[in-house]
């Protein structure tokens, strides 16, 4: 079974609307007119890796919530990192995805199963195992009192 999505983009001098199509996401407008060139070139790899880990916290909360399992907060940071090819041009080298879950003692046993299920990735990141190394990080803190 195959799905499509699809986003439309229009670009304006400095000024690029991203139209997710959705009314969750709605347009993400990205305004480089006062960014600096640095700035400016990271922008579509902190896109990619804003996606791996939203997806992933996305699966994440799905597998914990499939088994009961209540938590308090999910704080997740991706990084990404850039090489060169054997030809010389830019690549994607890497992502690791770091991920802590704060919830009560009494679900750890949950999450040791979910975080076994969660090595696999999720439906971006597995997507993207056959291009570079995808890495998890995913941890499990206490809640808060």
């Amino acid at each position: 079974m195959s799905h499509e999505l699809s986003v439309s983009l229009t670009r304006q001098g400095s000024k690029v609307d991203l139209d997710m199509e959705s009314g969750v996401l709605g347009v993400l407008t990205i305004d480089g007119s006062t960014a600096s060139p640095d700035e400016k070139a990271g922008t579509a790899k902190k896109l990619l890796a804003a996606s791996a880990l939203y997806c992933y916290c996305a699966a994440l909360d799905k597998a914990l919530d499939t088994r009961n399992a209540k938590y308090e907060i999910i704080e997740g940071k991706a990084t990404l990192q850039t090489g060169t090819d054997d030809m010389g041009r830019g690549r994607v080298t890497g992502i690791a995805i770091d991920v802590t879950v704060r919830m009560d003692e009494e679900y750890e046993f949950i999450f040791d199963r979910v975080e076994k299920v969660m090595r696999q990735g999720c439906l971006v990141t597995a997507s993207l195992h056959q291009a570079f190394p995808v890495t998890y990080n995913l941890n499990l803190a206490e809640a808060d009192d």
